[in-house]
């Protein structure tokens, strides 16, 4: 977002806000509503520096990828068995792409990497951390106290002591308050969230880029609603910038149990809203960014003031677009009457 644009985004934000609200936020000092501004503005210059390199996985010699898929999933097990805060797994995992950024792990200690890493990141989060002794047993006995502690200091040392890694959850929870902290959308969002852990196009995306995308594909496929101006005034992205993330994670939930099976399993238990569950459901139904598009483009055509601020898209390519899908949605409709009329003149002939 352009400054002129969060300036207008921030100004229709202020003009919705009730007395009632002005003044629960300024007598709620767990917000600190009068610094908000300032902190998050830290926490984005944070996330950036404290990000993996994305291609360090050419620089290891016996692992790839797909080992640290399975690593991931492990660690989803582990983190639920301990019932761990969620961001403790996020910080794990940027601990773990941090610190395979700057050294060579052989394969037989890349398990031992993930457990000093949710090890120290339960320690950073947590009030009571799992021992070292329980992360022992997590390990079935592979490496010992003495191994694990060792580990811990070498870790600690490579990334420079420096762990306060600005994860997803923190954005998305300032994302939540646009729709006044919905639960069903931020516990499709928080799944959308955990299965980027999985993929490797995720590793140096910013944990505020990937809230905003997992809050936004979260509202589509609930039908809460479209991209608005509150949204993108937390967030800090515009629809238009979200469309690709949201496309990635949209991908990875076409075959959920191949791509994220832990994480899958996790969130479709009544505790989490079945919220697998229903994802999965929407995408075989054939949910689309697509038609999402277009109930978008109708909305913004229908709301001026805000087509100013949150679209550069010109009526004349709005209308082109609706030309277009209005083609598709004509061709489609045909083309099952045509199947349906063809089908029924095969039975009648037999």
């Amino acid at each position: 977002m352009t400054k002129r644009q969060m300036l207008q985004a921030k100004s229709i934000v202020d003009e919705s806000r009730t007395e009632e609200e002005i003044i629960e936020d300024f007598f709620d000092s767990s917000m600190v509503a009068e610094y908000s501004s300032e902190i998050f503005l830290h926490l984005r210059q944070k996330e950036i520096e404290m990000l993996p390199l994305p291609d360090y996985m050419a620089n290891q010699a016996e692992i790839q990828w797909s080992m640290r898929s399975v690593l991931m999933d492990w660690l989803v097990q582990v983190h639920f068995r301990f019932a761990l805060l969620p961001e403790t797994l996020f910080l794990c995992v940027n601990y773990i792409d941090r610190f395979l950024s700057r050294k060579i792990v052989s394969l037989g200690k890349l398990q031992l990497v993930g457990a000093t890493a949710i090890f120290i990141a339960a320690k950073y989060e947590e009030i009571t951390a799992p021992s070292v002794q329980e992360i022992v047993y997590m390990v079935d006995g592979g490496y010992d106290v003495d191994e694990i502690l060792k580990a811990e200091r070498f870790m600690l040392s490579i990334l420079d002591f420096d762990l306060g890694w600005p994860g997803p959850m923190s954005f998305l929870r300032r994302i939540s308050k646009a729709d006044d902290y919905d639960l069903e959308t931020r516990t499709v969002a928080k799944y959308f969230l955990e299965l980027t852990i999985m993929d490797e196009r995720f590793v140096c995306t910013p944990p505020s880029f990937a809230a905003a995308g997992a809050h936004c594909l979260a509202r589509l496929m609930l039908q809460k609603g479209c991209w608005t101006p509150s949204h993108a005034y937390y967030s800090g992205y515009l629809y238009e910038q979200l469309q690709h993330v949201m496309s990635t994670m949209l991908e990875c939930c076409e075959d959920a149990q191949r791509h994220h099976q832990a994480i899958f399993e996790k969130y479709s238990d009544r505790r989490f809203k079945r919220a697998s569950l229903y994802v999965e459901a929407e995408v075989h139904r054939g949910f689309t960014l697509l038609v999402q598009l277009h109930s978008r483009i109708l909305a913004v055509w229908t709301a001026p003031r805000i087509t100013e601020f949150s679209s550069p898209i010109s009526k004349r390519y709005i209308c082109s677009i609706l030309r277009q899908i209005t083609f598709i949605t004509h061709f489609h409709i045909s083309f099952q009457a045509l199947l349906s009329g063809f089908k029924d003149g095969v039975r009648s002939e037999s």
